[in-house]
C-alpha cells in the first residue's frame, strides 16, 4: 500500500513538471480526491473549470481567476491565493465580476468555489436526500491541495488568505478556525457568525425547504443537546480562540434586517477577538456612507464590493509575494 501510494504521488509530480516545462498556461488535471470533467478559459485570465468529488452531490464548478501577467512571469514565479466564497441562493459564478474589477492586476489567484446554495461551508448533519453534502472536506481537503498542484501558488500559510460574503462569511471565518494551519487572513462581509443567536438560526432555518424540513441540514436541530448540537459545534464563536496568528477583517452594515440580524454576532466576535489580543479590523459601516464606493448599508453587493475595495489591500501587505 506504501508503494502504491508512492508511486502515485510519483506521477503526479512528474505530470506537474510536464506542465511547467511544456507551458505556462493552466492545465488542469485531475488528483486529491478531484476528477477534472471540463476546463474552460473564458478570458485572458479566468478559467472555469468543472470537476467532481466523492463528497458533494453533483458536478461542481470553480472559477479561477489568475494575474494578468501569470503566462509571462516564468515556471518559476508563484503567487498567493485569495479563496472567494459566494452566499445562499449563489454559486461559483457569483464573484466573478467583482473580483476581475478589484483584484485587477495585483498579483494574485483568486479561487471561487461552488459551495451550493445552502452548503454553509460545512459536512451536513443531516444530508438526507442530498447525501453526500461534505462541503468542509470538498473545499478544505480536496480544492486546497488541488489548487497548489495546478497552479504555481506560494502553497503554504503565509500565501493564502479567504474571505466570502453572508452564508460565505460564516464560511471564511468558520474555514480560518478549523484550517487555521492554511490562511493568514480571514475576511466576512455580512457574515452570519453567531449560529447561537435565535434571530440568526431563524433566519438560516427559513432560506428553504429540503425533504419537507427547513433547512436542518448543515448544523441539525438548534434543539439538540449542546452535547451534540452542531449550532454550538460550528460556532464561530465557540471556537475563537483557534484563529491565532490570523489576521481578521469583520464588515457589517445595519440598513436592513438581514444586516442589523447579522451584526450582533460581528460585535460578539469582534469583542472576543480584541479581548485574546488576536488581530482584528473591524468596520461597522452603518448605512454605507463611511465605507463609499455606492454602498447603501444594505446587504447587497455594493457593499460586499465596497468591503472587498478596503480589505484587499491590507490582505496583500501580510501575504507572502511570489518566490
Amino acid at each position: 500500500m506504501r508503494y502504491s501510494f508512492f508511486f502515485v504521488k510519483l506521477a503526479f509530480a512528474l505530470c506537474n513538471l510536464i506542465n511547467y516545462c511544456t507551458s505556462d498556461i493552466p492545465n488542469f488535471v485531475s488528483g486529491f480526491g478531484l476528477t477534472v470533467c471540463s476546463s474552460t478559459q473564458l478570458s485572458n485570465e479566468l478559467y472555469e473549470v468543472v470537476v467532481s468529488s466523492n463528497e458533494v452531490l453533483g458536478n461542481q464548478i470553480i472559477r479561477i481567476l489568475v494575474p494578468q501577467n501569470y503566462s509571462t512571469s516564468g515556471n518559476n514565479h508563484r503567487y498567493p491565493v485569495l479563496y472567494l466564497l459566494h452566499g445562499a441562493y449563489a454559486d461559483a459564478t457569483a464573484w466573478t465580476g467583482a473580483a476581475q474589477d478589484v483584484t485587477g492586476n495585483k498579483s494574485l489567484i483568486a479561487v471561487m468555489p461552488n459551495g451550493g446554495p445552502f452548503g454553509f461551508y460545512t459536512n451536513w448533519m443531516i444530508p438526507g436526500s442530498l447525501a453526500p453534502q461534505n462541503w468542509r472536506i470538498f473545499h478544505m481537503e480536496q480544492l486546497v491541495p488541488w489548487i497548489d498542484f495546478n497552479l504555481r501558488t506560494v502553497d503554504k500559510k503565509q500565501g493564502r488568505a479567504i474571505a466570502g460574503l453572508s452564508m460565505g462569511g460564516y464560511g471564511a471565518i468558520h474555514y480560518a478556525e478549523l484550517y487555521s494551519y492554511n490562511f493568514i487572513y480571514a475576511a466576512s462581509f455580512s457574515g452570519a457568525l453567531d449560529l447561537l443567536d435565535p434571530q440568526v438560526q431563524n433566519l438560516i432555518l427559513h432560506l428553504t425547504t429540503i425533504d419537507d424540513k427547513p433547512l436542518v441540514g448543515p448544523f441539525g436541530y438548534p434543539s439538540e443537546p449542546l452535547s451534540s448540537n452542531g449550532w454550538f459545534a460550528q460556532d464561530t464563536i465557540t471556537r475563537v480562540a483557534q484563529l491565532r496568528d490570523i489576521h481578521i477583517a469583520l464588515y457589517n452594515g445595519n440598513n436592513d434586517y438581514t444586516d442589523s440580524t447579522f451584526l450582533p454576532g460581528c460585535y460578539r466576535l469582534r469583542d472576543l477577538l480584541v479581548l485574546l489580543n488576536i488581530p482584528v479590523y473591524f468596520d461597522d459601516y452603518g448605512d454605507g456612507q463611511s465605507i463609499g464606493h455606492g454602498c447603501d448599508g444594505k446587504h447587497d453587493w455594493a457593499c460586499w464590493k465596497a468591503s472587498f475595495i478596503d480589505v484587499l489591500p491590507r490582505m496583500m501587505a501580510v501575504l507572502q509575494q511570489g518566490y
